[in-house]
């Protein structure tokens, strides 16, 4: 059952939720559009109605909204999270929108009396989510974040026998992102965003500055308003392993990071070569990322993948 909010759900009643940033089905180097993902996994799930979608891109609505249809399916559609967290109707968000907005629309939600998912990371860095477990605990909602691994009935029974020492003592874990990807391209001059967005909305509390980049969808990640780059992509899924095999729970004594962006000379800013060292007790977590490889196919990565190991 819920927590207490605008509307008074009970165990057999079923729970409405609106899908807040639906993504790019067709962005160069995307993964499809996560809300869009989402929906088709909500839909799955008994005793969930998708009652409202929210996009600052119209293209994107449109695209959400004639799927519904053919679902058999009505739907609000909203422009502003704003205006989702003003419904009443509405029991729970999912928030799939750029990493820039998971503080803010997740603390505006619990403020809204909405229990949320959001997606990962979490939060942007370490304040905003301190924010937001202070907003989930004060406004008494559930929020969870979507490492989806944690979900792993398996890797549990894993993690609970490695803990209890059936191979030994855990020395350190290693999380490896080896993942090839191409550069962004640079642009001389700024780039008219999509005639379909709303591109303050869009920016909402980053910056709203010109877009210097070929592509607005997506590529957010690689600059540093918007986004974490690939430590804060796809690296967070394996450190979050890592944490599980390892037991932790919070925010290591010390920390500290190393990387580049090399060989692309496009105008994306974050790392796309990087380590961190999360310096755990009485053993360490390593995170290691790669976007660039020293030659053509998956070899040249040094490994291939997406991984965790413990030793």
């Amino acid at each position: 059952m819920l927590g207490a909010g605008p509307r008074s759900v009970g165990p057999n009643d079923a729970v409405n939720v609106a899908v807040i940033g639906l993504g790019a089905t067709t962005a160069v180097g995307g993964v499809g559009g996560r809300g869009h993902q989402l929906i088709g996994r909500l839909r799955e799930i008994p005793g969930v109605k998708i009652v409202a979608l929210c996009d600052a891109d119209q293209a994107h609505l449109d695209r959400e909204l004639e799927a519904a249809r053919d679902h058999g399916g009505k739907v609000a559609a909203y422009h502003d999270p704003r205006e989702v967290l003003d419904d009443k109707g509405i029991d729970a968000v999912v928030i799939a929108l750029p990493n820039h907005w998971h503080a803010l629309a997740t603390v505006w939600a619990c403020q809204a009396g909405k229990d949320v998912y959001v997606e990962k990371p979490f939060s942007y860095d370490l304040w905003e989510g301190q924010q937001m477990v202070a907003a989930a605990r004060k406004y008494g909602r559930m929020v969870q974040v979507g490492t989806q691994n944690r979900s792993s009935a398996f890797l549990r029974r894993v993690f609970d026998r490695l803990r209890g020492g059936e191979l030994g003592a855990i020395r350190f874990a290693h999380a490896l992102v080896y993942r090839a990807r191409d550069g962004i391209g640079s642009v001389d001059a700024p780039t008219p965003p999509p005639r379909t967005v709303d591109y303050d909305l869009w920016c909402g509390p980053a910056p709203k500055k010109p877009l210097m980049r070929k592509q607005l969808h997506y590529e957010w990640h690689w600059i540093w308003d918007t986004g974490n780059g690939e430590m804060g992509n796809n690296g967070i899924h394996v450190i979050d392993v890592c944490r599980w095999a390892l037991g932790q729970d919070r925010t290591p004594p010390r920390a500290m990071s190393i990387g580049g962006r090399f060989a692309f000379h496009d105008c994306g800013e974050t790392a796309n070569t990087h380590i961190a060292l999360l310096d755990f007790q009485p053993a360490p977590l390593i995170c290691e990322v790669r976007n660039v490889g020293a030659g053509e196919g998956a070899a040249s990565m040094g490994s291939s993948g997406v991984g965790t190991r413990a030793s």
